[in-house]
């Protein structure tokens, strides 16, 4: 129930007074439209069905019934019905299936479904040398080769997504790509992007390669990779991008790594910045978290495609021309040519902890992924410990060693082999009561001092800030420098030396031992302790899980209750959207 310090209830009621300012036939309708309508925008949906907001009517109140509401709504002046125009100068807009969204977010989906049908065509020449590099991918076995199937999706058409989990290659088969573009035409403008700086930092060291390696004869190197927002030109006064369409970004390929954090509105804004003739690759998991605005476009892409493992007539024609092998074929989906999915995992086979326990959430198995946590596998584990300060005992010395690195460059490195990830931020199992046992055991093993600042104590950006470069999820360090200063270190440019702050100069900014697992995407660890919470929340459900266990290299540990656990795996929460809705209509086109 919405309380007086609600912030959100708050900001509903001054919208809707400010409508009806504008609207006087507006009634009661209004505000408890908006009320369902923020709160769904708050759980990643971009729309809200009718009968969600009718639900949360008095009982009894006319407003309970659907076709009462509706009638209210379009007659309140202030919401657009389905047979206007998708930009009708109106701030709400009611599509046919009795979804209600900002008239912001519906254009956005129209647009954005758009250009991606725009992108989803063939181009009309493939140069012979990247063909000839296609080809040279060939398997000998005569087995089918995802990656190169990635490969000949982004030859053969200026949109390609490529899917896949931890370890299945999505960055070999993003090398092989440029490789082939690059052989056909060795000056074309590359981007490389992600929504965070963590991200980016991530795909720069993947591809550190120099671009000669990619394709022989050309000496520059492949660009470092940086983040949506610097690449479109974000301008924070004005909440917009330099570049648009009508200053067009000048990159003939662009290549979004981590696409499933992209909401909604951000990936409409960079497909409007896209030149008419550029190419966009999307890479992504879709089985991760989606993004924390509203919008799942990786998912909403990737779930046009009903069978995972068939393709679309034209990809499959093109692949066995230039490939030689034959792949199933699906019709009737309208990006099956598009999408593909990455099976084969390379980092953890599929017998294994991790690896088995992610091929049974990427195919809806609870009982599967409960059994991989529970065979206890060198890999994958499952503890039910009775508070923070007992889980964290077995971890004292990897976090010990965390703080007794030799240098600053050193505790960096070290930061990666153990990270602790929670679901929630508050209560005994989240990130407030980890970080506080951390310290506590630190403390007891008398290798941290008193007080908040030591030697050691790991951090966590939280908003971005282009003055110093630093971003949010970017992770660092305070350690002394060489006269005893308490500075905080981040990691350089493509592996260089650590950039130093004085820490008064750091952006806002938090104790980091234990982070949320949202806050951990884009990024890996050796080893991993995912905690779950002693209680059921909306927070649990199986992509949460899912992406904490993934963030680990080498080892996961969760600690749940397994009826918990169980329920949570059980658990596919699906974003309401309209762009799906558009994106399969291309199929009766």
């Amino acid at each position: 129930m919405n309380t007086p310090h609600d912030p959100t209830a708050a900001l509903v009621r001054r919208l809707a007074t400010s409508l009806r300012e504008r609207a006087p036939a507006a009634g009661v309708e209004l505000e408890l439209a908006l009320t369902a309508l923020f709160a769904a925008l708050q759980d990643g949906h971009t729309c809200v069905a009718l009968a969600d907001v009718a639900a949360a009517a008095a009982p009894g109140a006319p407003l309970g019934d659907v076709a009462t509401l509706r009638a209210a709504l379009l007659a309140s002046g202030v919401v657009a019905g389905p047979d206007l125009a998708a930009d009708a100068p109106l701030p709400l807009s009611l599509d046919g299936r009795d979804r209600l969204a900002l008239r912001r977010h519906r254009t956005a989906e129209h647009r954005l479904a758009a250009a991606l049908r725009s992108l989803a065509t063939p181009v009309a020449d493939v140069p012979a040398a990247s063909l000839a590099a296609l080809r040279a991918l060939a398997s000998q076995d005569g087995q089918v080769d995802w990656q190169a199937i990635a490969v000949a999706a982004a030859l053969r058409s200026r949109l390609a997504v490529v899917t896949g989990g931890p370890g299945t290659g999505k960055t070999t088969a993003i090398v092989k790509m440029l490789a082939a573009l690059l052989a056909g035409a060795p000056e074309l403008q590359i981007a490389l992007c992600a929504p965070t700086g963590k991200a980016a930092a991530r795909m720069t060291e993947a591809l550190a390669l120099p671009r000669g390696e990619a394709a022989p004869g050309a000496a520059a190197a492949l660009p470092r990779a940086t983040t949506l927002h610097r690449l479109l030109g974000y301008l924070a006064l004005e909440d917009g991008f330099r570049r648009n369409a009508a200053s067009p970004l000048p990159h003939d390929v662009v290549v979004v790594d981590e696409a499933s954090m992209v909401d909604l509105e951000l990936m409409d804004a960079l497909l409007a910045a896209l030149k008419p003739t550029a190419r966009l690759v999307l890479l992504g998991d879709r089985d991760q978290l989606s993004s924390v605005a509203a919008g799942q476009v990786l998912g909403d892409l990737c779930h046009t495609v009903p069978a995972a493992t068939a393709v679309g007539p034209g990809l499959a024609a093109f692949v066995r021309e230039h490939l030689g092998v034959g792949l199933p074929v699906t019709a009737a989906a309208p990006f099956a040519d598009h999408v593909v999915a990455l099976r084969r995992n390379w980092r953890f086979a599929e017998s294994h902890g991790i690896g088995a326990f992610a091929a049974a959430v990427a195919a809806r198995d609870a009982d599967a992924a409960i059994a991989a946590l529970q065979r206890g596998s060198d890999d994958l584990r499952l503890v039910s410990p009775p508070d923070a300060n007992a889980l964290l005992q077995p971890f004292g010395e990897l976090l010990q060693a965390q703080v007794e690195a030799s240098s600053a460059a050193d505790a960096l490195a070290k930061q990666a082999t153990l990270r602790v990830l929670c679901a929630v931020r508050h209560g005994p199992f989240g990130v407030d009561a980890c970080n506080a046992a951390v310290e506590a055991l630190l403390r007891a093993r008398a290798a941290i001092g008193a007080g908040p600042q030591y030697r050691g104590r790991p951090l966590l950006i939280t908003s971005n800030d282009p003055q110093t470069g630093l971003f949010n999820g970017d992770l660092g360090v305070l350690w002394p420098d060489d006269e005893e200063r308490l500075l905080a270190w981040f990691p350089g440019q493509r592996g260089g030396e650590p950039r130093k702050f004085l820490p008064l100069r750091l952006p806002p900014h938090e104790t980091a031992w234990a982070i949320t697992v949202h806050k951990s995407q884009g990024s890996e660890f050796d080893e991993v302790l995912a905690v779950l919470p002693d209680r059921d929340s909306a927070l649990l459900h199986a992509p949460l899980v899912y992406t904490a266990v993934t963030r680990a290299r080498r080892r996961a540990t969760v600690a749940a209750d397994v009826a918990l656990l169980r329920k949570a795996l059980a658990t596919q929460p699906a974003r309401i959207s309209g762009l799906f809705d558009l994106l399969a209509a291309a199929a009766a086109d």
